[in-house]
């Protein structure tokens, strides 16, 4: 199945042609990795692809349901609170159900009868969905991505609008990571890990259920997660 497509496409800049007549494809499940020399159009083809830059001409074709996980090569200095707190917004739903789940064994203590029937069914659903969606792991899951791509605690305590440019993109790219998207975009996402971090980020793209398209210089990490190699001229 295709989640993503594109036919024909055009770009430039002024009288410079970035690239042209471009046809492309990916299905689910499909590891890419693109090359090209600076300057070639790398990130202005996944921008283009992802409706974050107009372009020329052709056409883009998107899976309606598609799920993306977009990183940059250096993550914008915005957002509220701690990395932590950007990081934990991809389990709030979980965390709002651990929530309600406090105040229904409350309600619990504090009724009788049917009230406390009712509070009791209430909380045995959320109990029941909390665990289908992984409730009682995804603080393991989250610690094992963010020791992955290298964040210490005193990392993740730090605000947003005070970490570093490498600390912002792998708080990104841990927040992409976790939320196992449909398609993973990740443009030079080694320029901030250290070869722990390489081969922390190798193995779980080789593990992964998601499809991905990965733009490095480091043509020895593409070859050995990527299975179609993209070279941009």
């Amino acid at each position: 199945m295709s989640l993503l497509g594109a036919s024909q496409l055009n770009l430039h800049y002024a009288d410079i042609e970035i690239f042209s007549d471009v046809t492309l494809q990916v299905n689910e499940k499909a590891h890419i990795g693109i090359v090209g020399p600076n300057g070639s159009g790398k990130t202005s083809l996944l921008r283009v692809l992802l409706g974050m830059q107009d372009f020329d001409g052709g056409d883009i074709f998107k899976s309606d349901s598609l799920r993306v996980g977009y990183v940059p090569q250096t993550a914008l200095q915005s957002g509220f609170g701690t990395l932590k707190d950007q990081i934990s917004q991809v389990f709030q739903h979980l965390i709002q159900l651990e929530k309600d789940m406090e105040t229904s064994a409350f309600a619990i203590q504090d009724s009788e009868g049917v009230e406390q029937t009712q509070a009791e069914n209430k909380y045995s659903t959320l109990m029941d969905e909390y665990e289908s969606l992984g409730g009682y792991d995804y603080q393991n899951r989250m610690d094992r991505v963010v020791d992955g791509v290298g964040l210490s605690d005193t990392n993740l305590g730090t605000l947003v609008s005070d970490a570093s440019g490498g600390e912002r993109t792998r708080a990104a790219l841990a927040t992409a990571l976790l939320a196992g998207p449909d398609l993973l975009v990740l443009d030079e996402p080694t320029n901030y890990l250290d070869f722990k971090g390489l081969e922390w980020l190798e193995d779980f793209l080789n593990r992964s259920a998601s499809a991905f398209m990965v733009v490095s210089h480091d043509r020895f990490f593409l070859d050995r997660v990527a299975s179609e190699i993209w070279e941009i001229d």
